[in-house]
């Protein structure tokens, strides 16, 4: 009966998606987004796998390790030959992102299916705005793709700006409620936890824009401040951090780091740019205060400072403590107006939200179970 029911489900939906992007490990923004989409489209009864163009290239179901150029254009040719609908996430603030966009847009042709692109890095308008052959660039290879989403509103006026039609573009935050689910926190953290009077958190990545010595900085003021404040950070290459109230616990499964998150009191983004933070969104999801730098796009409940100016974030971390003693029980902040992407991309990708009556709850509980069998899987 199970089975009959799934396949009823899976015959029902429209969707075929083949997601183009990184794919965790390492556990970032990009490839936390693209795995949550591939677990939502399968969890819907749609078909959908992963070309993996990320530094994990770990194979699983359903993802593919995109390899080297030739490899990755041939195996894009294989899905789009299949009438797979494309969706690749990409950065658009390099060539070599262009490049991928263009290729996609290429098979996005041969599939017969509107492909899709989205585009996440803050550093993305920069990059264009620096020629005016990057702006032809950018917007003879976007006008490809049926529908181009954009993670801030930001990304979106520079594409207008480069000649790309506004109908095109959608503004879409690359975070879902979807499998927001913390596990057990890696080891030595409830010791911490217990210790600290706040404990802050923070994700951090190699290269300068994720603000890591600007954090360092505006913690060891506030440490001067309160000294039972503790920093926990994770993220790749955050095990080599060594300052004096900071744990590092380097590179954590997405489960550990938003189980950090979820029992910290304050999450701190200190990027330099952005695009729309997954983590920050998550933290409010959470119920975290959030303290972020005034870059990309952020949710109204989020205190915000100068980028990479120590003393205005210390200032606003001592802030979030104040306010935090003020009303110890907090609550989800991130508001209704900070939208869940799943349900808007599903339709995109040719979902149909209401199935036949006549299912009812025993076609609910055959998609539940699906979801549960995709999500070991994956």
């Amino acid at each position: 009966m199970l089975h009959s029911l799934v396949r009823t489900v899976k015959e029902f939906s429209n969707m075929k998606v083949v997601l183009v992007g990184d794919f965790p490990p390492p556990h970032g923004g990009v490839a936390v987004h693209v795995e949550v989409l591939f677990r939502t489209v399968r969890a819907n009864g749609g078909r959908c796998e992963v070309l993996d163009i990320g530094k994990g290239q770990l194979p699983a179901d359903g993802v593919v390790p995109a390899g080297g150029s030739m490899r990755f254009t041939a195996r894009l040719g294989q899905y789009a030959v299949r009438g797979y609908q494309i969706h690749v996430h990409t950065s658009g603030a390099n060539p070599k992102s262009w490049m991928l966009a263009g290729i996609c847009a290429l098979a996005g042709a041969v599939s017969g299916k509107s492909p899709l692109i989205t585009f996440h890095s803050g550093l993305g308008p920069a990059w264009i705005a620096q020629s005016a052959a990057r702006r032809k660039t950018a917007a003879a290879i976007a006008s490809q793709f049926g529908t181009i989403i954009a993670v801030s509103d930001e990304i979106r006026d520079n594409l207008i700006r480069c000649g790309v039609a506004p109908a095109k573009i959608e503004v879409l935050p690359a975070f879902s409620r979807s499998f927001l689910e913390p596990g057990a926190p890696p080891p030595g953290f409830d010791a911490l936890r217990a210790d600290a009077a706040p404990l802050f958190s923070a994700m951090l990545a190699p290269g300068k824009v994720y603000g890591q010595e600007f954090l360092l900085d505006a913690f060891a003021r506030v440490l001067g401040r309160i000294p039972s404040a503790r920093l926990a950070v994770y993220g790749p290459g955050s095990d080599a951090v060594r300052a004096e109230g900071v744990t590092a616990y380097g590179e954590l499964h997405r489960p550990q780091a938003l189980a950090v998150m979820a029992k910290s009191d304050i999450f701190i983004r200190p990027t330099l740019a952005d695009g729309d933070s997954v983590s920050v969104r998550e933290a409010l999801a959470f119920g975290r205060s959030v303290v972020a730098t005034r870059v990309g796009n952020r949710p109204p409940e989020t205190r915000l400072v100068v980028p990479g100016d120590a003393r205005s974030l210390a200032e606003g971390l001592l802030a979030a403590v104040a306010d935090l003693r003020a009303h110890p029980v907090r609550e989800a902040t991130l508001s209704a107006a900070g939208g869940d992407c799943v349900q808007r991309l599903l339709a995109l990708y040719g979902h149909v939200a209401e199935l036949p009556a006549a299912q009812g709850k025993q076609v609910k509980n055959a998609v539940a179970e699906a979801a549960c069998a995709a999500s070991a899987a994956s």
